[in-house]
């Protein structure tokens, strides 16, 4: 009687999932009228500058995915291994669960849905050391863009700028290191009497060498780039020409202010524009084509995979045992 209840409760999941996204993609696009201001951008930059930027983003959304599904299936592999294949579903099946929840943690529960029960929990351990790889590279290119942006804007010198130089070199610091001795969190957990059941979850951060950790770091570098090559090339599609420093500036600076707000998925296109807007201001006045591109690059990187994800999670069984 327990596979006939599994298998139903399964189905109730999936048909929640659908109408959650179906929700989504009615409040973001359809009820907001955003989808109508996108078409008929879209319409004028294709008009202007053809096909050929629009199937380069197409195919930097698909590089962008494929570097975080490498990433990830390098992490995993120190547990159990899956191949690439598996590993780009797990990642676009993340993405649909992710749609949900604040910051996307979702996406944690969709990605662990492809490994053996009994690794889930250390999958999650290992996933959430290439979330800190991806943080600490946003980190890295955001701080160092935004001294950039405050000195090219004259928003702050002085003393005020010299201390805040002071205090990101400080943080940047700390937090690589922190970073590269994850593995210590184990040792400390396993001198604690009361927190020794949790090692056995956790100890996958032993299994990374520095190396390791190196090789997810630049991978999440080179994500990062691809993302934001992406945005630079559909702000070009919409008519918003920046020289590449200035680009570079603005939207890694655009990327550092998202990151450090906590959002939900489905709301998070409003934030987004409005904290491209204001960045962007300082480059050009087309806040059209400034909020075509930001919703483009929602639509083409988290709305088209979490819509795919799903035809994945269709095949999926919420209800594994442990060593399926």
């Amino acid at each position: 009687m327990k596979r006939p209840a599994n298998n139903i409760w399964s189905v109730v999941i999936k048909v929640v999932i659908l109408a959650l996204l179906c929700w989504a993609l009615y409040e973001q696009l359809i009820s907001q009228r955003r989808l109508d201001d996108v078409v008929r951008e879209f319409r004028s930059g294709v008009a202007e500058n053809g096909w050929n930027l629009v199937l380069v983003c197409i195919l930097l959304m698909f590089a962008n995915w494929g570097v975080e599904a490498f990433k990830w299936n390098l992490l995993i592999n120190k547990l159990v291994h899956i191949r690439f294949r598996r590993a780009f579903q797990a990642v676009w099946t993340g993405v649909t669960l992710g749609l949900f929840t604040p910051n996307r943690v979702g996406e944690y529960g969709g990605r662990i849905l492809y490994l053996p029960a009994g690794f889930r929990i250390s999958g999650v351990v290992s996933s959430l050391v290439g979330s800190y790889a991806t943080i600490l590279a946003t980190l890295y290119a955001g701080i160092i863009a935004l001294m950039v942006f405050l000195r090219q804007q004259d928003l702050l010198g002085g003393p005020s700028f010299t201390i805040i130089v002071f205090l990101s070199v400080i943080l940047l610091a700390l937090l690589t290191l922190a970073y590269y001795y994850l593995y210590l969190v184990v040792d400390l957990l396993r001198n604690r009497r009361i927190m020794r059941r949790l090692v056995r979850y956790i100890e996958v951060l032993s299994f990374y060498s520095p190396a390791d950790f190196t090789r997810i770091f630049l991978l999440s570098l080179l994500r990062y780039s691809v993302f934001s090559a992406q945005y630079l090339i559909l702000l070009r599609l919409f008519g918003v020409h920046l020289q590449i420093g200035e680009g570079w500036t603005a939207v890694s600076v655009i990327f550092l202010a998202q990151t450090a707000l906590p959002s939900f998925t489905v709301a998070e296109l409003f934030t987004r524009g409005n904290i491209s807007l204001y960045f962007l201001r300082y480059y050009t006045d087309n806040t059209g084509a400034i909020l075509a591109a930001s919703t483009s690059l929602w639509l083409l990187n988290l709305i088209f995979p979490a819509v795919a994800g799903y035809f994945f999670i269709l095949r999926k069984n919420f209800f594994k045992t442990r060593n399926q």
